[in-house]
């Protein structure tokens, strides 16, 4: 990565969690890892692979066991948690973006407008004094997006950010934070969706409290070199199934079909079909 700035760096990082053993349990073994500016971080693992634990861990939540965390200091930490209700301080959508920096400072009306203008990006549009018990479990968890791409920060940690909602909604929020990235924000996306791993700069495979892959997202998918294409990937080392698209990749490799592009979306499916029949 040559000398790009590091917003957050793990070194050699052991998380263990106390239980009723003198041992405990342990969630991450030796864990290493920079995350630099500007770059989108897609992390993808089973259910109890250890990913969720990084989310807390780099805001600040999850002390370390033993190795070390460096923070760039003069850079803004948010996070979007799996549970939202777990983040709200305030009763209302009013209430809760008054804790926003700098609300203070607006007048009555400039604060509303703004807050409106907040949640339009993410596709809400709710009245502020909307008391946020009653929200759906997907409007609380944009409303929690909404608070933390309203600072701009420097890194945003999302931890499963689409798990409750709709595709409509989850649409939403992907184009909210890409205009977040492309502001200069940098992403580390957590998810278990694999459809999600095709915005990434690079992608990082989590494995029983391990890393097991960091790369490309086609690296992750389709393996790193041709010969080793149609054995085992990346993807499938730990255990999770290949989206629709790949799968149809992987198809019509083993039937023959030259591809000049390894599709990651639908479009570059269509793109590398089209090319592959002229």
């Amino acid at each position: 990565m040559g000398n790009r700035e590091i917003v957050a760096s793990l070194q050699r990082a052991s998380v263990v969690y106390r239980t009723a053993s003198e041992e405990g349990r342990r969630v991450w073994s030796d864990v290493s890892l920079n995350i630099y500016k500007g770059e989108w971080l897609v992390v993808i693992g089973p259910n109890g692979s250890g990913k969720s634990t990084l989310a807390s861990t780099l805001l600040g939540l999850s002390p370390l066991s033993s190795g070390e965390m460096v923070r760039n200091e003069q850079k803004q930490f948010r996070g979007v948690l799996q549970l939202p209700d777990a983040q709200f301080v305030g009763e209302t959508i009013q209430e809760e973006l008054d804790y926003l920096p700098g609300s203070q400072e607006l007048t009555r009306d400039e604060r509303q407008a703004w807050y409106r203008r907040i949640l339009s990006a993410v596709g809400l549009s709710l009245p502020l004094e909307r008391t946020l018990s009653t929200l759906s479990g997907g409007q609380k968890q944009l409303v929690n997006l909404a608070a933390a791409l309203a600072v701009e920060p420097g890194l945003l940690v999302l931890d499963e950010p689409t798990a409750m909602l709709d595709p409509a909604a989850r649409k939403e929020v992907r184009q909210a934070v890409r205009q977040a990235h492309q502001r200069g924000t940098t992403i580390v996306w957590i998810t278990h969706r694999l459809e999600e791993v095709a915005d990434a700069t690079r992608v990082i495979g989590f494995g029983e409290g391990r890393i097991t892959f960091e790369g490309e997202p086609r690296g992750f998918f389709y393996g790193e070199t041709e010969e080793k294409m149609l054995e085992k990937t990346p993807c499938s080392e730990l255990g999770l199934d290949s989206p629709y698209v790949v799968k149809t990749a992987f198809g019509l490799l083993q039937q023959g079909v030259k591809l000049r592009l390894l599709p990651l979306d639908m479009d570059e499916l269509g793109e590398a079909v089209a090319t592959s029949c002229r």
